[in-house]
């Protein structure tokens, strides 16, 4: 009985230390080729809406793949420096237009796309289109 006790206990301890990726609900506002507009439940709505925009795409919007087509590990690793900077460092914040409390919890965040793609091409983190 101990032993089953013991084994409960350490399995409850192990699943309380593992990391939790949790989606964020991400709903579209407006999409243009400039910006985007996005309601956003999670912790920090304006990083999810920055990594989703890069490493993921969002759902019926104009840009439903991701703007980095590798994977996010492999990218991270062939720019650690970039990655540093824009989520350890926050600069994703610059890209952020606006950033304001809805009624029901969620996050409205306006990200200018636009200035984001730009960025990606000048680090040579993607292609321009067409080249």
């Amino acid at each position: 009985m101990k032993s089953l006790f013991f084994l409960f206990a350490v399995t409850i301890g192990l699943l309380s230390c593992s990391s939790r990726n949790h989606a964020s609900d991400i709903q579209v506002v407006d999409s243009s080729d400039s910006s985007m507009t996005l309601n956003i439940t999670d912790q920090k709505p304006e990083y999810a809406a920055v990594y989703h925009l890069l490493f993921r795409g969002i759902p019926n919007s104009n840009q439903t793949t991701p703007l980095i087509s590798t994977s996010e590990e492999a990218t991270e690793k062939q720019f650690p420096e970039y990655f540093k900077k824009l989520f350890n460092e926050n600069r994703y914040k610059t890209f952020v237009s606006s950033s304001s409390k809805n009624s029901n919890g969620s996050q409205r965040v306006v990200v200018n796309t636009k200035a984001l793609r730009l960025d990606l091409e000048q680090n040579s983190i993607i292609r321009k289109f067409g080249y």
